[in-house]
């Protein structure tokens, strides 16, 4: 057996050391998720990883349509270096305070060998 299938995918298990509120981002490696509904410490609680979220960001920094999104652990915010959190669906100003994203996608800048240009994949 290759594979076994488990679940859709669309969240993870997660049990906190900590109470944590919803809109929580968390970084499992190079995963990402964010918490739905607060979860307490030490339960069992999910991470979702797909959707479209308004992320903060700090003043200054831009997004244009498309561009990759990170997630900056020191400052908490968005930035434009970190664990990928996902694409920008829309341009964000340097005075917006958020940028929308859709977790855990990722554009794929490799081109094939017959040139195509670059598609859209999730992470």
């Amino acid at each position: 057996m290759k594979a076994k299938y488990i679940q859709k995918g669309d969240a993870v298990d997660y049990i906190p050391n900590q109470d944590m509120d919803a809109g929580e981002i968390v970084c499992l490696g190079n995963l990402i998720g964010i918490t739905r509904i607060p979860i307490k410490a030490g339960t069992l609680g999910t991470l979702t990883l797909s959707g479209v979220f308004d992320i903060i960001k700090q003043a200054g920094v831009t997004f244009s349509t498309g561009d990759s999104v990170c997630w900056n652990s020191s400052s908490g915010s968005a930035a434009h270096t970190g664990v990928v959190l996902g694409l920008a669906i829309e341009k964000s100003s340097a005075d917006s305070e958020h940028v929308r994203v859709l977790l855990n996608c990722n554009a794929n800048s490799q081109k094939e060998s017959s040139g195509a240009d670059a598609e859209w994949l999730p992470l």
